[in-house]
């Protein structure tokens, strides 16, 4: 689309009669306490008429209070899709005083292609309009109203609106209006944080008007590391669809009814079956196939954000999106006699969909599914390295909920994931006693399923040793001068495994403490930081803690030294992560296995609270480390020999020299 094709869908006129215009007059005294970001704001008014083509009207009304928002509010943006969205601009004014300032827009607006995602490798054929506001002051408010008009074709007029109610600022006034048409069903649904009941009238038309209106709206809370699903403002959903049947219906469309396979993806499939005679393989040898050829681009111009391309684009160009890779997954499979299709995910609140009611743009992902011998396999087609592992070990991401595009579907629960151990560490330590020889530490790492492909992925971009710099740092920074020997790998790509072999000497592992005469040594890995957060004080809401997994570091140390370890095994049990250390006396020294395992990938608030209160315990079972007392150097003994043997001679020498001096 070209920019004088954009030019034609920016409209210039008064808001149109359905909207109810609220007025406005700067109240004498302002607050600055509820502006910390520079700005204050006085009105977010948000006004629907929810028709076939929905018209969504906006008005803001913000305060410079001082210059670190003056930028932010003088340089105006406002993003839109040209392909389906007509975009309207009503006013937009400078208040100063008594004074109103109409900005021309017409006349100062430029139109610019921000692709906002290329970087992430996506055009989604955004355009941007942007205003330069003249003579911006402090103390100045900002007046601004517009229209959007307009929805993707492939959603067929349904409806799917999301509406905070309240947001991370303070806002001094808030007001949202819908108006229904008779024809309209619409579904509304509150946040988990909650919301106030609208006002409801019938207007001549026979629509229904809903009005939602609140006055001095605090910020809503927010704590770092909240999972993707919580939504901390209070707001609802807004929705014309009952059904997740409905959804996938529309979504499905453009998958269903390519059957005109490229001539040589047919002759993919037809290598793949005579390579592999056993249906799991050649699941798996489809899978890696789409994930080695299928490079990542998303053309999502337009409804491209929603429909997939045709095979054809997609081999010829051998490039696609997450839509294009999960169709010819799905389209290869079935091909070849399995049950396959791609589905819909949300990868950030895809645990809490069964909890919010069926709408468009519930989901942010594609990826494929099959079906051999009644279980359900999820690939990811997005992976920029092919995946290791057989059938049974190709990692899978459980994202919660996913909705498959075929016919009758409803969510499904991807999988009840258990933890599997994924990552393990062994390290050995000899120690020696004796002054003058080297202490020698060997150490495994140990890789599985998708930090297996994590490894793999690493290795395409750097050689292993690169990989392995930052632990050779870090053992020079535990032990200074030492030798970290060129590592050694193992892949077991049917297992999905990867192990990591190093080895470390130094000859002065040891530490100073500040108190005379003790040394410490440090073992070279760290036991629960993989599960371990810093305390963050009292929480209200859940902690994410990633995908659930296990981890194992056990650490053997052989000594003569004489060992203050612990021996009594421990365990911690938060709900959501389970630690636990476990000791061992050998007949040569010692060994403490440290095993932690995060059964769902969120903490409760107060599961969170109660590991925080333990972090200073459980810390000190971390990483291993060893307190001796060297043996005393007697520094006065030397001179208090020679001390000795001078005044012990002095007489004797003095008898001899009489002696001699008397025979004479």
């Amino acid at each position: 689309m070209f920019e004088e094709d954009v030019r034609r869908r920016i409209h210039f006129a008064p808001a149109p009669a359905w909207v109810k215009e609220l007025d406005f007059k700067r109240p004498p005294l302002l607050d600055s306490s509820r502006a910390p970001w520079g700005l204050y704001t006085w009105l977010v008014d948000d006004q629907s008429k929810l028709t076939t083509r929905p018209q969504r009207y906006n008005r803001t009304i913000e305060e410079v209070v001082n210059l670190s928002a003056l930028d932010y509010l003088a340089n105006v943006t406002l993003p839109f899709n040209p392909y389906y969205d007509d975009l309207t601009i009503h006013h937009i004014r400078i208040i100063r005083g008594e004074e109103i300032i109409e900005v021309d827009v017409e006349k100062r607006y430029f139109v610019m292609r921000r692709e906002r995602s290329f970087e992430r490798l996506v055009l989604d054929g955004r355009w941007t309009m942007a205003i330069n506001l003249p003579d911006v002051r402090i103390g100045d408010v900002i007046d601004m109203a517009m229209t959007l008009e307009g929805d993707p074709a492939c959603f067929q007029g349904e409806i799917s609106m999301p509406t905070p109610l309240q947001s991370g600022i303070f806002w001094d006034k808030r007001h949202v209006r819908m108006i229904v048409p008779p024809e309209r069903k619409l579904i509304l649904k509150p946040f988990a944080a909650g919301w106030y009941e609208p006002e409801k009238a019938a207007l001549a038309d026979g629509s229904t008007e809903l009005v939602w209106q609140d006055s001095n709206v605090p910020p809503c809370d927010y704590e770092r590391d909240m999972p993707g699903w919580v939504i901390p403002a209070k707001g609802f959903f807004a929705t014309s669809i009952d059904t997740w049947e409905r959804v996938a219906d529309l979504m499905r469309a453009g998958f269903e009814g390519d059957h005109d396979y490229p001539d040589g993806l047919l002759q993919v499939i037809e290598q793949i079956e005579a390579d592999h005679k056993e249906t799991p393989d050649r699941i798996v040898a489809a899978v890696r196939w789409v994930q080695q050829s299928i490079r990542y681009f998303a053309f999502s111009f337009g409804e491209g954000g929603f429909v997939p391309r045709s095979l054809h684009q997609i081999y010829a160009d051998r490039i696609g999106d997450c839509k294009d890779v999960s169709k010819m997954i799905a389209a290869m499979l079935t091909k070849m006699g399995v049950e396959s299709y791609p589905a819909l995910v949300d990868t950030r609140r895809g645990h809490d969909l069964i909890n919010q009611p069926p709408r468009l743009g519930a989901f942010n992902h594609c990826i494929s599914m099959c079906v051999h011998e009644g279980r359900t396999y999820w690939f990811e087609g997005t992976s920029d390295v092919a995946q290791g592992g057989d059938l049974e070990h190709l990692a899978q991401n459980d994202l919660g909920y996913a909705l498959i595009l075929k016919p009758q579907s409803d969510l499904k629960r991807m999988m009840e994931k258990r933890p599997n151990l994924d990552y393990e560490v062994r390290e050995v330590i000899n120690l020696p006693k004796t002054k003058g020889e080297e202490t020698l530490i060997e150490i495994d790492y140990i890789y599985r399923g998708s930090r297996a492909d994590g490894v793999r992925r690493e290795l395409q971009y750097q050689s292993l040793t690169s990989y392995i710099e930052d632990r050779c740092a870090l053992f020079s920074y535990i032990y200074g001068m030492n030798m970290c020997a060129i590592p050694q790998m193992v892949d077991d790509r049917r297992n999905n495994e990867i192990t990591i072999n190093t080895l470390v000497t130094t000859t002065n592992p040891w530490h100073r403490t500040g108190v005379p005469f003790e040394k410490i040594f440090f073992s070279p890995e760290s036991g629960f930081d993989y599960a371990l957060e810093e305390p963050d004080g009292r929480r209200y809401f859940p902690f994410d803690m990633g995908d659930v997994r296990e981890g194992r570091i056990t650490t053997v140390i052989k000594t003569d030294y004489e060992l203050d370890l612990p021996t009594k095994p421990r365990t911690w049990d938060f709900g959501g992560v389970t630690l636990s250390f476990t000791p061992k006396v050998t007949p040569g020294g010692y060994e403490a296995v440290r095993d932690y395992a995060v059964t769902r990938p969120w903490l409760t608030a107060d599961e969170k609270g109660a590991l925080d209160r333990a972090y200073g315990e459980i810390s000190s079972y971390d990483r291993l480390s060893i307190r001796v007392q060297e043996k005393k150097v007697l520094t006065w003994l030397p001179s208090f020999v020679a001390r000795a043997a001078i005044w012990g001679a002095v007489p004797v020498v003095g008898v001899l020299i009489w002696w001699l001096v008397s025979l004479l």
